[in-house]
């Protein structure tokens, strides 16, 4: 069930809350919705104690003072039949994640998703405001989703802050503290209605008093009209980009350029970027609707053909105009958002002593020494006929020079 159908099931019990309560039971799939949420943060205000048989004491439950949820947390160890044989059957049935919720009845992370769900509460785990005051003077990109079934426009303001201590990562024997994050610093929604885009049009110019970025990227889909208002506007830095289109990745090796597809180019950018802490995002406190879209954020299908992956394209526009915003970074300023690291190329020219034998030069010198014994040998040969004087075939064999008579 969605969250949209516990809101419409948990509404009956607003016709008498003191009497009629809500039970729900499910395996943890990882996805962190409302059954994620009763589990984890919405706890119980009372102690309630069990009884001998293991049940409920109601006696120590006081149903109108009561608030929130209490947990009920059963993984299949408590199966009287358990056993270690259970146990390494299951373990070969089940990947780990599978085996994470079905056996221990752990949310850990979403299997369909595409952005791990513990990054994405890390990136989330500090409160902050929003802001028109930047605390720093990192770069800031805008990103522009505008739907164009008329869904509500979503503005997202990126700012890289240099001094935002990463997530530390031992796992790759990372043992130096990083720094440097690209931080939402604001979220504005245009909602839907009689003159959308034009109040669109005319928040953006506002943000681009009051931000000053390098860079403003927005959906071409529904906003060719929008862009062009804002490039009169705002020139160059205005910037349409296509989301069925392809993307121009230069090999770091070969130096050579490839076409990708946009889509799943930006996806796995915004991945690499969550994967290394390169990311910060309001708390869900404060703003939960971007780590809510990232959250539910899944893989619908694989091109047979391609093997391209096809999105959740629904509660979608938030995170797209997020990752509109770090497009920008990648395309403009690659030396700060480092998705891919360059080997730098030698500047200096030195002399290198060898310890191996170059086999060219080694053929070489053989060729040469062989040339050398062939010449000293038709020297020798020289040397030896004329020891013995020059000769004219069968008329001549003798040591002296013929005299006219002999001829």
């Amino acid at each position: 069930m969605s969250d949209k159908d516990f809101e419409a099931i948990y509404a009956i019990t607003f016709e008498a809350p003191n009497r009629i309560g809500t039970m729900i039971a499910s395996t943890p799939t990882g996805r962190r919705g409302m059954f994620y949420k009763v589990c984890t943060e919405m706890k119980l205000n009372q102690d309630v104690k069990m009884d001998e048989s293991n049940r409920y004491d109601m006696k120590t439950y006081d149903r109108i003072e009561a608030e929130g949820w209490q947990e009920f947390y059963y993984p299949t160890m408590v199966n009287p039949e358990w056993s270690e044989k259970m146990e390494r059957e299951l373990r070969k049935q089940f990947s780990e994640v599978a085996y994470e919720h079905e056996v221990l009845a752990e949310f850990g992370t979403e299997m369909v998703g595409v952005f791990n769900k513990d990054y994405i509460d890390e990136a989330a785990n500090i409160g902050y405001n929003y802001t028109t005051v930047p605390a720093n003077n990192g770069p800031i990109a805008i990103g522009v989703d505008w739907d164009k079934f008329g869904n509500a426009t979503q503005i997202v303001v990126t700012q890289y802050n240099p001094f935002d201590p990463r997530r530390p990562r031992p796992e790759l024997g990372d043992l130096e503290q990083r720094y440097g994050r690209f931080q939402v610093i604001n979220r504005i929604e245009i909602p839907k209605g009689e003159f959308t885009y034009d109040n669109a049009v005319k928040k953006i110019i506002e943000l681009d008093v009051i931000y000053s970025p390098f860079a403003i990227y927005c959906d071409r889909g529904a906003g060719e009209y929008q862009i062009e208002l804002l490039r009169k506007a705002l020139g160059d830095k205005v910037k349409g980009v296509h989301l069925g289109s392809s993307q121009l990745v230069r090999d770091p090796h070969s130096r050579e350029y490839d076409k990708k597809p946009l889509k799943p180019f930006i996806v796995n950018q915004t991945v690499l970027m969550l994967e290394r802490g390169q990311l910060r995002i309001p708390h869900r406190d404060m703003d939960e609707t971007i780590a809510r879209q990232m959250t539910n954020y899944q893989v619908v299908r694989f091109s047979a053909k391609t093997g391209e992956a096809t999105y959740t394209d629904v509660d979608e526009h938030a995170l797209d105009a997020m990752m509109f915003g770090l497009l920008a970074f990648i395309n403009e300023k690659p030396e700060i958002a480092a998705t891919i690291i360059e080997k730098p190329n030698a500047r200096t020219i030195a002399q290198v002593k060898t310890t191996s034998t170059d086999p060219f030069k080694q053929q070489e010198s053989t060729k040469s020494n062989d040339s050398e014994l062939r010449q000293k040998s038709r020297n020798t040969k020289v040397r030896q006929r004329a020891s013995r004087g020059f000769g004219w075939g069968s008329r001549g064999g003798s040591t002296k020079m013929p005299s006219r008579g002999g001829w």
